[in-house]
């Protein structure tokens, strides 16, 4: 075999990879829609409510979406009861754009009922909603982004400047921008460094964050 020949079978072989790869994520795309994890819908109180109680990850967005198309002409208030740890970025970026979309024509409230939990890429969901209620139980954490590894789902190691930098664009995009009291917000970002920050209900209420407008039951 002549280099030139090797070349091209090296080329042809990179591109049939390419092409497999793009195939397959395409096909598991479709895979999570499908068969991914549905979404509680039902009426109270002359609300609709989605419940989430799982990870931020694919297909949220979608069944939120799916969820406001099929709901939106029986109330003119959502309510989104929120229990999860956090998860992707992209997606949680996708969920808020939802939000965003149904507060157009409706209110939008957020929730985090007793015994629940709304961490990391929550925190930004929750702060989307227009009324934001918690119980006094309800805890809430906040840290710096991570970066995760595509493929093997494990934590990726990252220069501490673009650790620094990615942390600065999420605080801005999803904290300077939101209803996040200023001060508050400030002393988060002093507390979130290199740590959680987990605060209750109660404590977000107390310490005039912003965070939460009323607790449940008040």
């Amino acid at each position: 075999m002549t280099p030139e020949t090797r070349i091209r079978a090296g080329f042809a072989l990179t591109l049939a990879l390419f092409a497999a790869l793009a195939f397959f994520a395409l096909k598991s795309g479709r895979a999570v829609y499908e068969t991914g994890p549905a979404m509680e819908v039902r009426a109270a109180d002359g609300a609709v409510v989605f419940v989430w109680d799982k990870p931020v990850e694919a297909p949220m967005a979608y069944r939120f979406r799916e969820a406001f198309k099929a709901a939106r002409s029986s109330a003119g208030r959502i309510v989104i009861l929120l229990n999860s740890p956090g998860g992707a970025l992209t997606e949680g970026r996708s969920v808020i754009e939802e939000i965003d979309r149904m507060k157009r024509t409706h209110h939008v409230e957020t929730r985090v009922a007793a015994g629940s939990t709304c961490a990391s890429m929550c925190a930004p969901i929750f702060l989307a909603g227009e009324e934001r209620v918690a119980a006094p139980d309800a805890r809430f954490m906040f840290h710096e982004p991570t970066s995760v590894d595509y493929f093997t789902e494990e934590k990726a190691d990252k220069p501490a400047f673009e650790q620094r930098m990615d942390a600065e664009r999420f605080f801005e995009r999803y904290f300077e921008r939101s209803p996040m009291d200023a001060a508050w917000r400030e002393k988060l970002r002093q507390a979130w460094k290199g740590q959680d920050v987990w605060k209750t209900g109660a404590e977000l209420v107390a310490e005039g964050s912003n965070v939460v407008t009323r607790l449940d039951g008040s």
